[in-house]
């Protein structure tokens, strides 16, 4: 049975820092082959742009590398994935890395994650982002960021805020929150001002009960940090 609820996070606040910009090693510029895929750079640490994930303003995308391989080569299946693999937002002019994060989703053109997608969801003005990457069954990166004038970004965990708000909403109804996994439906939104909504799936894997919870948030910038609250 679905039940569909209404729900704001009310008094919660987070501040994080920005990381320094361009951070980790760059790439080198960013071009298109026959096929269209887009790859910055070329050899060990050139990293290859996620389709759909190119800003409104056609400056910025997002992009995976794995450290010491080429991007047309998955990364080491030695190793786990989550480890091994960077999710960049890079600078499609030059390739500057303004911000690396560890990442999931990978692919070449042969071959992708398994069971792992990557949607992201921009701000009209391409000054906010939400990047999101799912598994099968749950989402597991959900991160905003904020990219200044100068092109410097701020970060900030969403899923850090709003996984344990929802859970915590799930055993004020009665429910065990244990059973369910958390993911984002039909993507995220997020407008010039900061305002967030998210339509949260909460589920119970192979079992037919399931909730959809409607999350909205508030994103500001103060002082050199970013914080989320409720909105009014």
């Amino acid at each position: 049975m679905m039940q569909k609820v209404g729900f704001c996070l009310a008094a919660l606040w987070l501040l994080v820092l920005a990381p320094a910009s361009p951070v980790g090693a760059e790439t080198g510029p960013c071009v298109s082959d026959q096929a269209g895929v887009m790859t910055c750079g070329q050899g060990p640490g050139a990293a290859r742009v996620v389709e759909g994930t190119t800003s409104p303003s056609k400056r910025l995308a997002f992009a995976w590398r794995a450290p010491g391989r080429s991007p047309t080569e998955p990364p080491d299946e030695k190793a786990d994935s989550w480890f091994t693999v960077e999710s960049l937002l890079i600078r499609l002019s030059d390739g500057a890395v303004l911000s690396s994060g560890k990442g999931m989703y990978w692919r070449t053109g042969d071959s992708r994650a398994n069971h792992m997608t990557e949607e992201v969801a921009w701000s009209p003005n391409s000054r906010l982002v939400i990047e999101e990457q799912d598994s099968k069954w749950s989402t597991d990166i959900l991160r905003l960021y904020a990219i200044q004038a100068d092109d410097k970004v701020l970060v900030l965990d969403l899923q850090k805020i709003i996984e344990p708000a929802v859970r915590k909403r799930l055993r004020q109804l009665g429910k065990n929150d244990g059973d369910y996994t958390f993911s984002v439906e039909d993507g995220p939104t997020v407008d010039d001002s900061g305002r967030v909504r998210l339509p949260v799936l909460m589920q119970i894997p192979k079992q037919d009960g399931y909730l959809n919870l409607d999350v909205t948030l508030q994103v500001s910038q103060k002082n050199g940090a970013l914080s989320a609250g409720d909105v009014s």
